[in-house]
């Protein structure tokens, strides 16, 4: 653990990391007879020259606030800390860890941030980085989880091929409460399945202590209490009561204050 503090993960960012148009049916719900779960178009579409020209532009920026010597680390070879797996949701980046990523994440992403769906890519991080961390972080207003709450039959083959393998957490829908509280806690079922999933596949990995499975949700819409943008740990290595989350070592360089302010739950627990 002391060796991925020195690396970066937590004196660079773990206190931080603690503290393009989507699909119409993933990202809205529509067709569900729902709320959009994005709200009001907060920004207008851009052309495809638009677009470009942000890019361009975007990348020449990155080029001058990063000198020749910020590649040095990595020329040959990659050392990240994290294997990070999230959502493809535009919503969702690694500036909410407040850190550098470049070799410090080991990124991957589909719809509703599933193992399944990117397992080879997940192994790959696991098994040959190797990372010490293996985190599934899921969001608020997941079309993803909305769109397998509802009816998607008349989505395309590959969507649907995606969407599948979320049904055995929404059998795990209580049904209690509004349909935006069902939607947050399915979340972090989500999450809290996809851990279960990586357990199974890393179990040697976990039991010697090698390798840390995380779950967690970026909450922008304030479902926890805890603030617009916070990351709330949800389940570590299966365990979700939040008293011994609050407890496991792998937050132990962290503050109380900090610990309590980045863990929670809102959905029972369930064995998977």
């Amino acid at each position: 653990m002391k060796k991925l503090i020195k690396n970066g993960l937590c004196a660079a960012g773990l206190s931080a990391f603690l503290a393009m148009t989507p699909v119409a049916s993933l990202a809205s719900g529509h067709g569900h007879g729902h709320e959009h779960g994005h709200g009001v178009e907060a920004v207008k579409a851009m052309t495809p020259a638009e677009a470009m020209k942000t890019i361009i532009e975007g990348n020449n920026k990155f080029k001058a606030e990063h000198d020749s010597h910020h590649f040095d680390a990595f020329q040959n070879g990659q050392v990240p800390n994290i294997t990070f797996i999230t959502c493809s949701d535009s919503r969702v980046h690694t500036h909410l860890f407040g850190m550098e990523p470049d070799n410090s994440l080991f990124v991957i992403r589909n719809v509703g941030n599933q193992i399944g769906n990117s397992e080879g890519s997940v192994d790959y991080g696991v098994h040959h980085l190797p990372t010490k961390i293996l985190m599934v972080l899921g969001h608020s207003s997941c079309g993803a989880i909305k769109a397998a709450m509802g009816d998607y039959s008349k989505e395309t083959p590959g969507i649907k091929k995606e969407l599948e393998p979320l049904k055995p957490v929404l059998a795990h829908d209580d049904g209690q409460g509004s349909f935006k509280e069902r939607w947050a806690k399915n979340v972090e079922l989500n999450a809290d399945y996809q851990v279960n999933y990586s357990l199974n596949l890393y179990k040697d990995q976990v039991e010697s202590g090698d390798l840390v499975v995380v779950g967690a949700v970026y909450d922008f819409n304030n479902n926890y209490g805890k603030g617009r943008g916070t990351l709330v740990i949800t389940n570590i290595n299966g365990e979700t009561d939040v008293d011994k989350i609050i407890e496991h070592p792998v937050l132990h360089e962290l503050s109380k204050g900090e610990i309590v302010t980045h863990v929670g739950s809102l959905s029972p627990a369930v064995e998977w």
